[in-house]
């Protein structure tokens, strides 16, 4: 009788767990008579099926209804609106984003949760992130959020939890939607979608056909006051910088006439303004702090894409206890992202390749007739004194163009699988996945130094076929012959190649007093194997863009598991599980989970887990090529500040070779990423806590209450530059030193920024679930549920990071959905806020920044958006139209920082949180179904 019990509140939370068009009228599991045979079904976050949807984990399920409501056609753009879910790449992001979307959970990162699509692994990125753009969302009929560790029942990265998509079963008939919509003031960020579905069910089978297509126009970061301002100090002018002494006397007199040199003799100047082709000393000039560029017009705020996807599942039953199963998807994705024109920087101050350009003294363009040498080096070998200082030239090359790169992604998945039935409690599945993803990507707008070294050298002329490049004259002075000698259009392409064997058994091995004890066990062995190959020019480092190497790489993972279902008591459910993994590259490990599940009362459950977890290194981790970057950062072996004073670092002893007088000549200092095949898995404890109440008193009710705490151990991650150069200099670390090469004057040339098992994270947090269903009357039925997330710490290294801003990866303590449902006959109507609470700045928080004296924003005010829609079915047509307008109030967020020059965000505000349309964002969606 308890089961039935238990069975009943299932059912009651799953009717009340939707939207209310649905939610009243479609149940997710029958029940009979006492004493009729109840159906089981497999929940997430478990292999044994079982007659309740609750479990001791908790679950956020959303159904299709639901996801529609929301007015947003990415899955990935839906579920970054959850409570629960972190800061993670999404289509805002234009500097480093590429068109993919992913889910964070807990702020513990992409890579740390596992996506299953129908229980089974997606096909992830060479660094283990899913793109959930890859995944048609007309194609979806549920989405269930496993809010907890579950290593030990699926395997590798779902230390945060696991994101399962459910995709429609027994369709029939013939279903056609479209869907249109555009912010209303500014009139951009244009959306389409048009999709059609198939489906038939047969007595022996059933086959479902999905094909679907969407469109997402951009929106300019120009078009919105709070993203068109970021000053970069590489103006559309040059800006030279050289030492005095090292030039003959006249152009020593010539330099002095212009301006005047800082302590070290080094002069800072700017070529003149104007379109003329003088380029005597007399046409620089000083150069101003007015002297900079405003790159964010030229950017996208959203970035655009189209999507085309196409998707197959079907089903035959070969015999009534065996069925063959199979599905196929395949998406193709077009996006882009655009960036102002390049910044042109030459010079040792700017890094190894940069280093490499020379100009001769008797290149036409070169304003001193004499030779400048990049580097430092090369000057001494050619005669130069050894304390010789390379140029430093910069220059945003606006006559090239903008930079856009633009990826053509195809992804493509298929499964075939074999199910059965062994007697009346026993079930089991033998599974092949062949998973492939590939990207080609063109950029463009991109420089070719070796050219450039060609054009500013000596010998450049017609008659050997160089175009002499001018960039001594002001803005609009390299002609479209120079621009077409130096730039080119870099083509990259990577892939990943999954291979997924499975099988898996489940049933009741025996009975105890209080039920039968079930069992789930299984077999698993994963293939992965990826590639980037980069352009050429990128590889040698011939091109402006950063440098990087390929990369090449694969493992293999065998597995197995066993999971338990052991009723100790009627009202008392223990659920052990236990998952051992071989590794080709690292060798074996071992991860566990106990659940534990006590009903002191029909109406309540009291659950709680404990689990260990692991993510193994992904491809890009162990076998990525070694990249460029350039961070901006301080060196701590400085002799001088930024004014010129002489800085005491007589107690470095790491700095001991660094000269006299030196002073880093870029903010931006050139390090290396490098991966490392020597790796470890990370490893993860958990647990949770938690009740759930569906009061009998009240129908159509229920609460849940869930407490966790997650830490992660040995996580991978990179040791860090300013980590690096500072033990290195405190002699802290002497290793340390051996990752840093400097040049004869003192400048870092590059940093080996290695990645390591030796961070940690450790996350803690309430989650709360209300539900109420109003009883139904003359106006309709109503349904009102709040979603909360407060976070109690989210420690990095050991730094709480909660309740502070980070650019874009905010850590609001608070974030909640509240959503009220209601439908009368053929209509219904959804109004959702979406609440991120208040934080503070991290500039505030570490540097003691002030909102006065820096123009910065100390705290960022909590943030409310509010999304409505209204729909009609016109039964007699069998058609629903849906109008919605999401940010109902044109919601702005608060800017981090007024020009850009103190904000993390490239933005100045966080794509991840706040709304990027800031507009009321208009829709239009109509089904038929035939």
């Amino acid at each position: 009788m308890h089961r039935n019990n238990i069975l009943t509140h299932s059912i009651r939370t799953a009717l009340i767990s939707g939207v209310a068009a649905v939610a009243f009228t479609t149940p997710v599991a029958f029940a009979a008579e006492d004493g009729a045979k109840v159906e089981r079904i497999e929940v997430t976050g478990s292999r044994i099926k079982r007659t309740d949807m609750e479990s001791a984990s908790p679950v956020l399920s959303m159904n299709r209804d639901e996801i529609e409501a929301t007015g947003m056609i990415s899955i990935g753009d839906i579920l970054q609106t959850i409570p629960a879910a972190g800061s993670a790449l999404n289509t805002a992001f234009n500097n480093g984003g590429n068109g993919s979307t992913n889910m964070d959970l807990r702020n513990l990162g992409s890579q740390r949760l596992l996506v299953l699509v129908n229980g089974k692994r997606w096909i992830s990125s060479l660094g283990s992130t899913v793109d959930l753009n890859t995944i048609p969302t007309s194609a979806i009929e549920r989405i269930d959020v496993l809010k907890d560790g579950a290593s030990a029942v699926y395997g590798s990265d779902a230390i945060a939890g696991v994101v399962n998509i459910i995709t429609r079963k027994n369709f029939e008939g013939v279903e056609v939607s479209v869907y249109g919509g555009q912010n209303s003031k500014y009139d951009d960020g244009r959306q389409y979608t048009a999709d059609i579905t198939f489906g038939s069910v047969s007595e022996k089978g059933g086959l479902l056909f999905n094909m679907s297509h969407v469109t997402q126009q951009p929106i300019w970061a120009g078009d919105r006051d709070i993203s068109a301002t970021g000053y970069s100090s590489t103006a559309d002018n040059t800006r030279l910088k050289v030492k005095g002494s090292q030039f003959n006397q006249a152009n020593q007199d010539a330099l002095a006439a212009v301006g005047t040199a800082n302590s070290s003799g080094i002069y800072d100047f700017m070529s003149k303004e104007g379109t003329g082709v003088n380029v005597g000393v007399d046409q620089l000039r000083p150069r101003t702090g007015s002297d900079v560029y405003n790159f964010a017009p030229d950017n996208y705020l959203s970035t655009p894409q189209n999507r085309n996807s196409f998707y197959v599942q079907g089903f035959y039953d070969i015999s009534d206890d065996l069925r063959f199963v199979s599905d196929f998807m395949m998406t193709n994705r077009k996006s882009s992202q655009e960036l102002a024109p390049m910044p042109l920087t030459l010079g040792a101050s700017f890094g190894e390749a940069a280093s490499r350009v020379d100009i001769g003294a008797n290149n036409i363009y070169n304003p001193f007739g004499e030779k400048l040498y990049g580097s430092n080096a090369r000057a001494v070998a050619n005669g130069e004194a050894a304390g010789y200082v390379p140029y430093a030239l910069q220059r945003r090359m606006i006559e090239a163009g903008s930079r856009q790169y633009n990826q053509n992604d195809t992804t493509y998945r298929a499964m075939v699988g074999l199910e059965g039935n062994i007697g009346d409690n026993w079930t089991w599945s033998a599974t092949y996945i062949y998973g492939q993803n590939n990207q080609d990507i063109l950029t463009t707008g991109l420089l070719n130094l070796t050219r450039i070294n060609q054009a500013l050298g000596d010998d450049c002329n017609a008659a050997n076929g160089c175009v002499a490049l001018n960039l001594f004259g002001g803005p609009g002075t390299i002609t479209e012959d120079m621009v077409d000698y130096i730039t080119f259009d870099s083509v990259s392409r990577s892939g990943l190649t999954m291979k997924d064997y499975a099988f898996n058994i489940s049933g009741d091995l025996f009975d105890l007093p209080a039920g039968a004890v079930g069992i789930a066990i299984g077999l698993e062995r994963r293939e992965e194997s990826g590639f980037d190959t980069p352009d050429p020019l990128t590889v040698t480092g011939e091109s402006s863009g950063n440098q990087r190497d390929a990369t090449a790489g694969g493992f293999r993972l065998d597995e197995a598991y066993t999971e338990l279902s052991i009723p100790i008591l009627e009202n008392l459910l223990l659920t052990p599980a236990i998952r051992v993994s071989d590794h080709d590259a690292y060798g074996n490990s071992t991860t566990g989970k106990v659940g534990l599940e006590f009903r002191p009362m029909d109406d309540m459950l009291l659950r709680g887990t404990w689990a260990q977890g692991y993510r193994a290194p992904s491809i890009s981790d162990l076998y990525a090529g070694n990249a460029d970057s350039y961070p901006t950062w301080t060196d701590p072996c400085n002799t001088r500040d930024d004014k010129g004073n002489p800085v005491d670092i007589s107690g470095k002893p790491g700095c001991a070779a660094v000269p006299d007088g030196y002073r880093q000549a870029n903010t931006q200092i050139r390090i290396s990423q490098v991966s490392s095949p020597d790796l470890k898995p990370e490893t993860s404890e958990s647990y949770t806590f938690g009740t759930v109440y569906n009061p009998s008193w009240l129908e159509g009710a229920e609460l849940t209450l869930d407490y966790y705490n997650i830490k992660v151990e040995d996580a991978i991650g990179r040791y860090g530059h300013t980590r690096i150069a500072t033990e290195c200099a405190d002699g802290d670390n002497q290793a340390a030193c051996g990752n840093i090469d400097r040049d004869s004057l003192g400048n870092i040339v590059d940093l080996r920024n290695y990645l390591q098992n030796a961070g940690t994270y450790e996350v803690e947090g309430v989650d709360f679930f209300t539900a109420y269903r109003f009883p139904e009357s003359s106006f309709g039925t109503f349904k009102a549920s709040l979603d909360l997330a407060y976070v109690i710490n989210n420690k990095s290294d050991g730094e709480d990071r909660a309740g502070i801003q980070f650019g874009d990866g905010g850590f609001p303590k608070l974030k909640g959905n509240l959503n009220i449902d209601w439908v009368m006959g053929d209509w219904d109507a959804h109004w959702k806020t979406r609440y991120v609470g208040a934080m503070d700045n991290d500039y505030v928080e570490t540097y003691g920044f002030t909102a006065a004296k820096n123009g910065i924003t100390e705290r960022f005010d909590s943030y409310m958006v509010h999304n409505v829609s209204v729909g009609y079915n016109f039964d007699s047509y069998n058609t629903k139209v849906a109008v919605g307008i999401n940010n109902l109030f044109a919601k702005e967020p608060q800017w981090e920082a007024p020009d850009n020059g103190l904000a993390i965000s490239t933005n100045n505000f966080s794509v991840t949180e706040y709304d990027v349309n800031m507009d009321r964002f208009v829709y239009l969606r109509a089904t038929t179904k035939f």
